[in-house]
């Protein structure tokens, strides 16, 4: 919201085109250009901006909190590395005095990405009685 702002305070539609013209002069440049943007959370779809600018990016990390037993936890994953064969894992996190830490993957649950994360070991809960 802070560079739609700057970029384009007057026309919402020409800050795609101000975004990419910054992006490609300060890369042009050799500078290394880190940015966030707030997504609609949903945890079926993968994660995009609002204004469909993730084709100049490079790299797209996805950092969220979901509930794993009981407690809320922070996970991040690689939705995107261009020209990498990247990470498919999903990671723990935690933000300390020395910097983001990034704990083991996150194999011992299933169903993170829908938000409704299960620990492997659990026994299946049927979400209604069956007969």
């Amino acid at each position: 919201a802070g560079f739609e702002m700057a970029l384009a305070p007057a026309f919402r539609k020409d800050f795609r085109e101000s975004l990419y013209r910054m992006v490609v002069a300060l890369t042009g440049i050799g500078v290394t250009v880190l940015s966030t943007a707030e997504t609609s959370e949903s945890f079926i779809d993968l994660p995009s901006s609002a204004d469909a600018i993730s084709f100049m990016t490079d790299d797209i990390i996805r950092f969220r909190i979901v509930e794993i037993e009981g407690q809320l936890r922070r996970e991040l994953f690689i939705v995107k590395m261009r020209g990498c064969d990247h990470s498919k894992g999903i990671y723990e996190y935690t933000i300390t005095s020395e910097g983001l830490k990034i704990g083991a993957p996150l194999n011992h649950y299933r169903g993170l990405m829908t938000g409704v994360p299960v620990a492997l070991d659990a026994p299946e809960v049927p979400l209604h009685k069956t007969d």
